[in-house]
């Protein structure tokens, strides 16, 4: 039975430049069911993003707390919102395990990869959808938990049964020991055989089938049951191998077909913005032309105004020189002028004598040709 569901969002900013090795969102609450995200930006010693679902504020519960739970961790693709990368558990949470989640979220290197879209404006997008549970609905539900092939979380606590119940028997052959066996096969033909490539989940699951192949008792297997347990055992060795390597060849196809539409989209622009720069050199060499033109034109008037200018400078230096001579000559008749104004008064004066002597003998002639009485008028 569902108490309620919660999604939250987290924007991790500046995410290449993070220096912690462990980060917490902040809390987010479901009535008053208080949880975070625990992220470790570099990986759990892993490479891979490591993501955690964790209870919040986990050590002011009341002692033999617990919550059940059903909740999806996904890191955002940016540019394709279908390549995003989902996980999904079912998990009761207490004391002894107030987090839990995935080591190996996502690849550190795809993530880093810009051209794939987890990291946009260096920003991660992290997205949980938490389903609260009631301990009646968790116990139901976990027998067909187990079936999920996304849960890989099961399939570990199957194994660690496993090794704990081979440990602790006194009998290794014990029905209770091949039932566990059972079980972990039982689990991994559920899951993903992607999911069991991994070289600790192989060597559990082949001492399972080295329990189960090692009776000889017919109650609990038949002769033909234990030759197909041992064709199944080199199977899940071979399978998981081939569906990874499936996996990963369909991943690279997809991450290439991204690449593939990513570039033609990057090569439609370059072609588009070719086309415009094209039509605007057009416009600028159709303004160079013009604009030389008028260059051209203004360099002719520079030219015919330059010769004016030459012509009126080669004025301005004549008049210079004649102006020159003829200070200096206007110098030296100023220095000679007293000397002059004197000759000058002197010849007023020579002349007013001159004038009166030459009417006294103007008279004079003139009364030569008249008769003495009129001579004496005179």
């Amino acid at each position: 039975m569902e108490v309620g569901e919660i999604k939250f969002t987290w924007k991790i900013k500046n995410f290449s430049k993070l220096d912690s090795a462990k980060l917490y969102s902040k809390a987010f609450s479901l009535e008053d069911y208080k949880w975070r995200i625990l992220m470790f930006p570099k990986g759990n010693k892993v490479g891979h993003l490591s993501i955690f679902l964790e209870v919040a504020e986990s050590d002011t519960l009341p002692s033999g707390w617990s919550r059940n739970a059903e909740f999806s961790l996904t890191v955002v693709n940016q540019i394709d919102n279908k390549s995003s990368v989902r996980e999904d558990a079912e998990h009761k949470f207490n004391a002894q395990e107030k987090d839990w989640g995935f080591s190996e979220f996502i690849l550190l290197e795809n993530l880093h990869d810009l051209e794939r879209g987890y990291l946009v404006d260096d920003t991660c997008i992290i997205k949980a959808n938490v389903t609260v549970l009631s301990d009646e609905s968790h116990g139901s539900n976990k027998e067909a938990s187990a079936t999920k092939s996304s849960t890989k979380e099961d399939i570990d606590a199957f194994f660690v049964d496993l090794d704990s119940e081979i440990s602790s028997s006194n009998n290794p052959s014990s029905k209770h020991v091949v039932e566990i066996a059972v079980r972990v096969i039982r689990n991994a033909v559920n899951m993903d055989p992607a999911d069991l490539n991994d070289p600790g989940r192989i060597s559990k699951i082949k001492t399972a089938f080295d329990v189960l192949s090692s009776f000889d008792d017919c109650s609990v297997l038949t002769a033909e049951q234990k030759e197909e347990l041992l064709t199944m055992k080199e199977k899940f060795v071979d399978l998981p191998e081939r569906a990874a390597r499936a996996a990963k060849d369909k991943n690279l196809f997809t991450q290439k077909a991204f690449v593939k539409v990513t570039l033609g989209c990057k090569l439609e622009r370059c072609l588009i913005e070719f086309k415009k720069a094209k039509q605007e050199t057009k416009q600028q060499e159709q303004q160079i032309a013009t604009l030389q033109e008028q260059v051209d034109s203004l360099l002719a008037q520079i030219d015919e105004a330059q010769k004016k200018k030459d012509n009126i400078s080669s004025k301005q230096k004549e008049m210079f020189e004649l102006s020159k001579d003829l200070k200096a000559e206007l110098g030296v008749l100023e220095k000679r002028w007293p000397e002059y104004e004197a000759k000058m008064k002197a010849a007023e004066e020579e002349e007013e004598i001159v004038r009166t002597e030459w009417q006294k003998m103007k008279r004079f002639v003139s009364s030569l040709n008249k008769p003495f009485y009129l001579r004496l008028l005179y």
